[in-house]
């Protein structure tokens, strides 16, 4: 196999990360977290937009929308997730500022700077990330001085290292990625330069995930471990098929295996079977 080839199923795999934690948090929906939900709904709306982006690149030969759309939803929600975990006063209002801002930036990013179909939004995900990596450090400071718990052992601060490891790198990615396309470069050479840029912030976007994921495995199952599988597939409906000799039952061909017959009756039973 190409090393190409090889290299763009496994970004096509790792594109399908966010299934993941999203399997996690829906058997633990109901014991999650109210700071948290806005994290479930984040990785709902990522598993929502891989087949969109699977489909748009097979029909429109275009995903670039989806790429301003997923850093509005990512600001918006994880931000917000933030305004919940830090305590009340200066912090959250300045959170409600930025974001205010940051949408601003991203509608300009659409419209005017690279176009919601043309380039992807690398000033607004410029700024959203580090809005969310300077509130994730925020975070993992207020969790080290207020909370008396190991940092290991609160959920809360697996989220800020998920947000930490992505958007730290993710910003090079968007920048290259449109310097590439406006360099001049022919179809090819995009192509395979795309895939190396990208490849780096795919496997980030992963790691996070599996980091979201490990989060929401701090919330008890809304279900227990043997109803989480459809009643339809649970093993406990599975029965053992009946035994059948000539067409019939086989206890109904042999009931002295199951009751004691008078040895009259025992002839009789044998004299049926060859009668049969």
């Amino acid at each position: 196999m190409d090393a190409w080839v090889a290299l763009h199923q496994i970004n096509r795999v790792l594109e399908a990360a966010s299934v993941l934690p999203f399997a996690c948090a829906c058997l633990r929906r109901r014991h999650i977290p109210a700071q948290l939900r806005l994290v479930f709904y984040y990785v709902a709306a990522k598993v929502v937009l891989f087949p969109l982006d699977t489909l748009s690149r097979i029909t429109i030969h275009n995903n670039v929308y989806l790429f301003h759309l997923t850093t509005v939803l990512m600001v918006v929600l994880l931000g917000g997730t933030y305004q919940r975990l830090l305590p009340p006063g200066r912090v959250q209002r300045l959170i409600r500022a930025s974001i205010a801002v940051f949408l601003l930036v991203a509608v300009l990013d659409a419209t005017l700077l690279n176009g919601l179909f043309t380039d992807v939004n690398s000033y607004a995900h410029a700024l959203g990330c580090f809005m969310l990596v300077t509130l994730a450090i925020i975070h993992v400071v207020y969790l080290t001085r207020s909370s008396p718990f190991e940092l290991e052992q609160q959920p809360e601060f697996f989220l800020s290292v998920g947000i930490l490891v992505y958007c730290s790198c993710s910003v090079v990615t968007y920048v290259g990625i449109n310097v590439l396309y406006s360099a001049g470069y022919d179809v090819a050479t995009n192509i395979r330069l795309d895939m190396l840029l990208s490849s780096p912030d795919t496997f980030l976007a992963a790691v996070q995930m599996a980091l979201f994921a490990w989060m929401f495995r701090f919330s008890p199952l809304s279900v227990p471990a043997g109803g989480a599988l459809p009643r339809w597939l649970h093993y406990s409906r599975w029965g053992r098929r009946p035994y059948r000799l000539l067409g019939q039952k086989l206890p109904a061909l042999l009931p002295v295996v199951f009751h004691p017959l008078t040895p009259s009756a025992m002839s009789e039973a044998v004299q049926l079977l060859q009668n049969k």
